[in-house]
C-alpha cells in the first residue's frame, strides 16, 4: 500500500524522552520521604498508567494534572504536604524544552509525505516545545485535543482526519510498543517502531510492521511503498 502520510510520535521519537528528569524526580521524592527510588519509580509509573487509561472523553485530564496527582497517590499520607509542583519542575522543564534528535530534524526539514504529530501532551506543552526547537509542524494532535491518551483510538483517528487519509494510506512512527505500535494496529494503521536502544521486538500479532534505529530510513521506506 502506498504511504501518503506519516503519523509521528514526539517524545522519544522526535525529541529525547523524559527518562532522566523522571529519575531525578524519583530521587528527590525518595530523599524527601525515605522511600527507595525504585519504589517511587515503580509505584508512580503504575499509578500514572492507571489514571491515564481512565482519562478519556468526559473524564479527560491534562498531562500535568495526571503527573502530579498520580505521584501524590504514591506517597505515604504523612508526606502529602510536599510541594509536588516544585518536585516536578525538572519533568515540566523537559517537556517544554526538549532536545531533538538530529535525524528527526532532518526528516521534518524535508518530509517525503505530509506529517502529523501525535503526542500525549497538553496543547501548551507541545507548542512550547516546538517553539523552543523552532519547528513549524502545522498538523499536530495532542491528547488534550483528542480527549484521550494513546493507545486509545481517538488521537490516531483525529490525525487521519487532519491528513484527510485512510488508515491504509499512512504509517505511525513511534518508540512505544504499547502506545504507538499497538495503538496504531488497533485502528488498522501500519507501524514503524523506533528502537534507538536495541530492545527486543515482540513477535506475532504484536510485532511492529517495520523496525528502525532512527528516522533516517523513513524516506526510503516511504519510497519503497509507492
Amino acid at each position: 500500500m502506498t504511504i501518503r502520510g506519516l503519523l509521528l510520535d514526539f517524545y522519544g521519537t522526535v525529541v529525547h524522552d523524559d527518562d532522566e528528569p523522571f529519575a531525578a524526580v524519583c530521587s528527590d521524592v525518595a530523599a524527601a520521604t525515605g522511600l527507595r527510588r525504585h519504589e517511587v519509580s515503580t509505584a508512580w509509573s503504575q499509578e500514572y498508567e492507571r489514571v491515564a487509561d481512565e482519562a478519556h472523553g468526559d473524564a479527560f485530564r491534562r498531562l500535568r494534572d495526571l503527573a502530579r496527582d498520580s505521584l501524590a497517590r504514591t506517597l505515604p499520607p504523612r508526606e502529602h504536604g510536599l510541594d509536588l509542583d516544585a518536585l516536578l519542575d525538572p519533568l515540566y522543564a523537559q517537556w517544554t524544552a526538549p532536545q531533538a534528535y538530529p535525524d528527526a530534524l532532518e526528516l521534518l526539514a524535508d518530509p517525503p509525505v505530509p506529517v502529523c504529530l501525535v503526542s500525549d501532551v497538553d496543547d501548551d506543552v507541545l507548542l512550547a516545545a516546538l517553539a523552543h526547537l523552532r519547528l513549524d509542524v502545522p498538523l499536530r494532535v495532542t491528547s488534550e485535543q483528542s480527549r484521550a491518551y494513546k493507545p486509545a483510538a481517538p488521537s490516531f483517528e483525529h490525525a487521519l482526519g487532519l491528513l484527510g487519509l485512510g488508515p491504509d494510506e499512512v504509517v505511525h512512527v513511534g518508540d512505544s510498543l504499547t502506545s504507538d505500535v499497538a495503538g496504531a494496529h488497533s485502528v488498522g494503521i501500519r507501524s514503524v517502531w523506533v528502537d534507538r536502544t536495541g530492545r527486543d521486538a515482540p513477535s506475532g500479532d504484536h510485532a511492529p510492521t517495520w523496525t528502525v534505529r532512527d528516522l533516517r530510513p523513513l524516506r526510503d521506506l516511504v519510497r519503497a511503498q509507492t
